[in-house]
């Protein structure tokens, strides 16, 4: 079986690599971009299972990346899950009703790295 590849956006170099290092060590291969373009770009050509995308990005917002994506056909499956260290659960939960729910979930920054594995392996439908 292959690993699953997850694409991690994310302009941080520290949390990029913390990200990156822990899935990889649970068992996933990891694709990273430090911008908005750069995610997308990734997304065409590394064909992910799963984006965790930063809100605060540099050039294209993780809002305006995930409405690309999910915009496209080949997008459309691909959970995606937000990151941030601005927005509550609260905060966030009403601004994704208002995105008409894009993304599949949210973690708040700092991260709970058993949150994150729990959230990235139900959505990739793993246990």
């Amino acid at each position: 079986m292959t690993a699953k590849k997850i694409l991690v956006v994310e302009d941080d170099p520290v949390n990029q690599m913390i990200l990156s290092d822990f899935l990889a060590a649970n068992g996933y291969q990891t694709i990273a971009a430090g911008s908005g373009p750069e995610g997308i770009e990734r997304f065409e050509r590394e064909r992910p299972d799963l984006l965790l995308v930063d809100v605060q990005l540099p050039r294209k917002n993780g809002f305006e990346l995930v409405r690309e994506i999910k915009g496209r056909p080949e997008g459309k499956t691909i959970p995606i899950v937000l990151m941030s260290a601005v927005y509550t659960h609260e905060d966030q939960s009403n601004r994704t009703i208002q995105l008409g729910t894009l993304a599949d979930g949210y973690l708040s920054k700092p991260f709970d790295l058993v949150e994150l594995l729990t959230t990235v392996r139900e959505l990739l439908r793993e246990r």
